[in-house]
């Protein structure tokens, strides 16, 4: 089934599975999701699955946001960001076979040989930069790749070809959000280029554009 998940200061908020055919979500009570927050109108924006699923503007002030784009209505991919306000939805989409587990970094054990996942041209990856697994290079060849330990997640998403680094923290880890080069991570979700150095749970990740 196709769900949002609503983070908000970089934090995972709630899920919310798209289980019938007219999602509303404003600030006014009536609102299926109902988002406290100034910026968003009482009647802000529908999600409407039909055969697909569609985010439609309800004539909101500040609009619905799409991918870093203005949209009035538009069907939604995989992995697609929406902001409403300053809240961020991102949709998922259980069918899709570009999601990616959740790439967990725990510690090698002592004296273990790490391997290295071999990366295709053109294509993107990380690589551990730190602790007993420092070398290893995990590709990057899906649409959207989770990335830390259970407590502390982050999220590389691929559109086009480009990739955006977005927090999936949760309440626990406001004390120890992710990092891009050494900056805290907020509620948006930034472009990577190579070099950039991603931080999380304690471990640094080199990000490398072929």
């Amino acid at each position: 089934m196709p769900k949002l998940i609503l983070t908000h200061n970089g934090a995972v908020v709630r899920e919310y599975p798209l289980d019938k055919e007219r999602i509303s979500v404003g600030r006014k009570a009536h609102n299926d999701i109902q988002i406290d927050d100034p910026t968003v109108s009482g009647e802000h924006a529908v999600f409407l699955v039909l055969q697909h699923v569609y985010v439609e503007d309800r004539n909101s002030t500040n609009g619905v946001i799409l991918n870093g784009k203005k949209v009035s209505r538009r069907q939604l991919s995989h992995g697609d960001i929406i902001h409403i306000g300053r809240h961020e939805f991102k949709f998922a989409d259980d069918k899709s076979h570009d999601f990616e587990r959740t790439v967990i970094i725990p510690p090698a054990k002592a004296g273990a040989k790490t391997t290295s996942d071999v990366v295709p041209a053109n294509s993107a990856s990380i690589t551990i930069a730190n602790g007993p697994k420092q070398g290893e290079i995990i590709p990057l060849n899906k649409a959207y790749t989770k990335i830390g330990s259970a407590d502390h997640v982050a999220v590389i998403a691929r559109r086009g070809g480009s990739f955006f680094l977005m927090p999936m923290t949760g309440v626990g880890d406001r004390n120890s959000p992710a990092r891009l080069n050494n900056n805290p991570l907020k509620a948006e979700s930034l472009p990577l280029k190579s070099g950039d150095v991603i931080e999380v749970g304690g471990t640094r990740l080199e990000f490398s554009l072929a």
